[in-house]
């Protein structure tokens, strides 16, 4: 093995010839135990060179994948921002008919409390007018019972 393989003078010189003796096999046993033949070599950059070509093909239909899907994405956002105006527009006028009638019937009941102040100024004052006939009867009641008591003495 050392003879097939040739060792450059200036490393004979400077290692010597027992160590390129014995260095040459074993440098070679590792070789071939590390390295591929060529043969072995070029069937695998075939089957590389194969792969590559495969996975460019994946490549270009993952793009298209993408491109699809980012159009349908985007149909998709169109028709949900189609029908998010659709609700907001119908929520506008539900909110509106809701305002309307909601104002209505503020308004409504602010005219029945107005109603019901009414009544109970109107109930006030017929109480007290009850009220001054109760104390105006019991003190023309009181007065005629002291009439007729101051004249019960003085008949007797």
């Amino acid at each position: 093995m050392a003879g097939a393989v040739q060792v450059p003078e200036v490393v004979r010189e400077a290692w010597g010839e027992q160590v390129v003796t014995e260095f040459i096999p074993w440098l070679d046993a590792v070789i071939a135990e590390k390295a591929v033949p060529r043969d072995e070599y070029r069937e695998v950059l075939s089957r590389l060179d194969i792969l590559e070509h495969d996975v460019s093909d994946i490549k270009v239909d993952v793009r298209e994948l993408r491109r699809e899907m980012n159009e349908r994405f985007d149909r998709m956002n169109e028709r949900f921002d189609q029908m998010n105006q659709h609700f907001e527009a119908r929520f506008d006028r539900m909110s509106e008919r809701f305002d309307t009638r909601l104002t209505r019937m503020e308004h409504q009941t602010a005219i029945r409390f107005d109603q019901m102040n009414e009544r109970f100024d109107q109930m006030y004052e017929r109480m007290l007018v009850q009220t001054r006939w109760l104390i105006g009867s019991i003190a023309v009641i009181g007065t005629v019972i002291s009439i007729l008591l101051a004249i019960g003495q003085f008949v007797q």
